[in-house]
């Protein structure tokens, strides 16, 4: 099975020419299974001889003894991978979660290192796709995301020419959805949720964190700074910040009438968030869709959930919002997954700032909630 699997990620990452740069990168598997896979793969690319793997972090460990959560987007959890990097004088760090099916990114940029959210790793690696295909791309060629995670992959859709299907969170919806456009004789390339999972179905449908690292490394050969890369998206497409976060609930209770409260605001839908109209809303638990001819969703709804999606207009200095509000399926949670598009960077992170602080204000301001910085997509 691991030839196989070896096999058909050979066939799916062209190796760097001779000519192009080595990419030097610091490597963590935090304490699980990944340092094996990893290994065979970026030799099959010719790229072993950049990897510094974190040797406190590199066998599997149930314990996780250096870390408070063995996850790349908790606090402090790159921080080994950080000196090993520091002291090696290397700027780019890959991580994978221990059954290494996610994969996380830091590069250092000037003198801070920053960490990319599973966003701008996802739009990178799915432009890195298009331009493998861009001399022949149709409206056949199709890319997944969730209905959380950035728009930014729609937009550089409708420039482009290719297509975007949007599913429900986690992977069973995007590998189904990517199964069933196949069979329709689609194209599907590339799939990926902001909780840093990506998919390449020519190879697994799911999540596969060492697919997507050795696809980043070999993007990286050719773009030198994936930071700059980024910007270079940026400026072409729109600065979309994000903003994620969650408040700790009390019960279960306490989170269904939190969106009940929410829902009888205005009927059929609130009109408006501060001065921001609505311009689109979607509840995924009464199956509601303002923009469809017959207000129905067209992805699945369950009354047995939590989750409204909104669209707010323009300001002035952006232009618009989206965000999604959803409850936890595993844990007391509401979960807030917001987004500004904007012409400039700090135009797009002031619309979503004054956002979030306008749903603390009406939406979430029960004193029983709890509001935390960071989250998984759990």
């Amino acid at each position: 099975m691991q030839s196989r699997y070896m096999r058909c990620l050979g066939q799916l990452v062209q190796p760097p020419e001779a000519a192009e740069r080595l990419v030097r990168f610091v490597y963590t598997p935090m304490h699980g299974v990944g340092l094996r896979y990893m290994t065979s793969a970026v030799e099959l690319v010719g790229m072993k001889s950049g990897m510094t793997v974190v040797d406190q972090q590199a066998q599997p460990d149930p314990d996780f003894p250096t870390v408070k959560y063995p996850n790349p987007e908790e606090k402090g959890a790159l921080d080994l991978a950080i000196s090993a990097a520091d002291e090696n004088n290397v700027r780019l760090i890959l991580a994978n979660d221990p059954d290494a099916d996610r994969f996380a990114v830091a590069e250092k940029v000037g003198s801070v290192w920053r960490q990319f959210t599973g966003d701008q790793v996802g739009i990178l690696l799915a432009y890195w796709t298009f331009s493998s295909i861009s001399s022949r791309v149709t409206a056949d060629d199709i890319m997944l995301t969730t209905a959380v995670s950035s728009q930014m992959l729609s937009c550089i859709a409708d420039a482009e020419g290719f297509g975007v299907r949007e599913t429900l969170t986690g992977f069973k919806w995007l590998a189904n959805v990517g199964q069933d456009l196949q069979k329709q004789g689609k194209r599907v390339h590339f799939a990926y949720e902001e909780a840093l999972g990506y998919m390449y179905p020519s190879i697994v449908s799911d999540k596969d964190g060492i697919a997507a690292s050795v696809m980043f490394l070999t993007a990286c050969s050719t773009w030198g700074s994936p930071w700059v890369q980024l910007q270079k998206l940026y400026e072409k497409y729109g600065y979309f910040e994000t903003t994620n976060t969650y408040w700790r609930s009390p019960d279960v209770r306490k989170t269904r009438s939190t969106f009940e409260a929410v829902r009888n605001l205005e009927q059929p839908f609130p009109s408006r968030v501060g001065s921001r109209k609505v311009i689109r809303w979607r509840d995924l638990t009464t199956g509601y869709d303002s923009a469809t001819v017959d207000n129905i969703a067209e992805l699945p709804s369950s009354s047995s959930t939590q989750m409204i999606t909104c669209w707010l207009d323009g300001s002035n200095s952006d232009d618009g919002i989206r965000f999604t509000v959803r409850a936890s399926g595993t844990e007391p949670k509401i979960k807030l997954y917001l987004e500004c598009r904007s012409k400039n960077q700090e135009s797009a992170h002031m619309g979503a700032v004054e956002v979030l602080g306008l749903l603390r204000q009406t939406w979430f301001n029960d004193t029983s909630l709890k509001i935390e910085d960071r989250f998984s997509n759990t």
